[in-house]
């Protein structure tokens, strides 16, 4: 299930015994976190409300939990932030030196015990930043409850929230300034919501446009490598100088401009190949699987370059990273060598 399915169903007031929250998008998930704790009344709302981190807190702290009966209310709420005992487990050599999957621990068989037939008087929620299919415990809450992933939003269901939070803002965001927005911070849901927020404060009128983006966001170390890039198809490697040591001058570290400008060019890269097949720039973007507006970019940074400048490109970056991070080159100065060699013409 994802987050809309979980939306749908406490629409429908069905709310399960046991979930299993996991995903990288946080934000979305802890609005849900407090969907779940108003399901409790106010006023018993203390009484009746668990929240702890389960790298502190163990199985039976929280079997114990949520096992009390709840105080003047239908149910208990118990929220357990970090439940590390999701992960996959850990690989120990055997008697013969081979690596061996560890057995479920036996630590686990309480939760075990209590996920076979949890009681109907509490809902139990675990998150965890990533889990393990294999494991018995994920199993049980698959089969008795609700796995709920929170997976980063994308393309049009990043346009949607975006439009749907602008407007309960009361504001209208173009299509073009939300573009630019996605373009300056990513699809990180908690910097997007505090952007809009900001822009929604600014804007004299109705509509948040490109130009109050561009006023308003701060140009992020991903905005800046599209900047770049750009510089280097031109071949101006004076500006992609420029560009990269702002970047740094900034606190960006070299390691990770070289890593971003490998990202771009990876994806260039790929633009070429679908461009050589034929595709329309459409089926690009789709293929692409990143915002609209970061597809675009690339469809235009590829006709800056051959197929065979996009390959010797990468491996000049990969040379670089190797050269810093063997010592054999001062971080920055390989940076901008690299950066002249992008920009001659093959």
């Amino acid at each position: 299930m994802d987050h809309e399915g979980l939306g749908k169903s406490l629409e429908r007031q069905v709310i399960s015994l046991v979930y299993l929250f996991h995903g990288e998008e946080t934000y979305l998930r802890d609005r849900y976190l407090k969907r779940f704790r108003a399901l409790v009344p106010e006023e018993v709302r203390d009484f009746n409300t668990d929240i702890v981190d389960g790298r502190e807190t163990g199985w039976d702290a929280i079997i114990n939990m949520a096992t009390t009966l709840p105080f003047m209310a239908e149910r208990r709420i118990v929220i357990v932030k970090n439940a590390d005992g999701f992960k996959a487990r850990r690989k120990s050599p055997n008697e013969n030196g081979e690596e061996k999957e560890e057995k479920e621990a036996s630590s686990d068989a309480g939760l075990i015990k209590y996920l076979e037939n949890p009681p109907d008087t509490t809902c139990l929620i675990f998150c965890a930043d990533s889990i393990d299919r294999k494991r018995k415990v994920y199993k049980l809450i698959e089969k008795n409850g609700q796995v709920v992933e929170f997976s980063p939003l994308k393309g049009r269901e990043l346009n949607e929230w975006i439009d749907r939070r602008a407007r309960k803002l009361g504001k209208i965001i173009e299509p073009s300034g939300m573009a630019g927005l996605v373009t300056a911070v990513g699809n990180n849901l908690q910097q997007l919501n505090t952007e809009l927020e900001k822009l929604a404060c600014y804007s004299l009128t109705e509509k948040i446009t490109a130009a109050d983006v561009e006023f308003m966001v701060s140009k992020t170390a991903e905005l800046s490598i599209f900047d770049l890039v750009d510089a280097v198809g031109e071949r101006n490697y004076k500006k992609a100088i420029k560009m990269a040591r702002e970047m740094v001058f900034l606190g960006e570290p070299v390691i990770r401009i070289l890593f971003m400008v490998a990202r771009q060019f990876r994806l260039i890269l790929q633009v070429k190949g679908f461009q050589e097949m034929g595709y329309t720039d459409q089926q690009v973007s789709a293929g692409l699987q990143v915002h609209p507006f970061v597809a675009q970019k690339c469809v235009k940074q590829a006709r800056n370059f051959t197929m065979a400048e996009l390959k010797l490109a990468l491996e000049k970056i990969l040379a670089t990273d190797a050269d810093i991070k063997g010592g054999k080159q001062e971080g920055k100065l390989a940076l901008e060598l690299m950066i002249i060699g992008l920009c001659e013409k093959q």
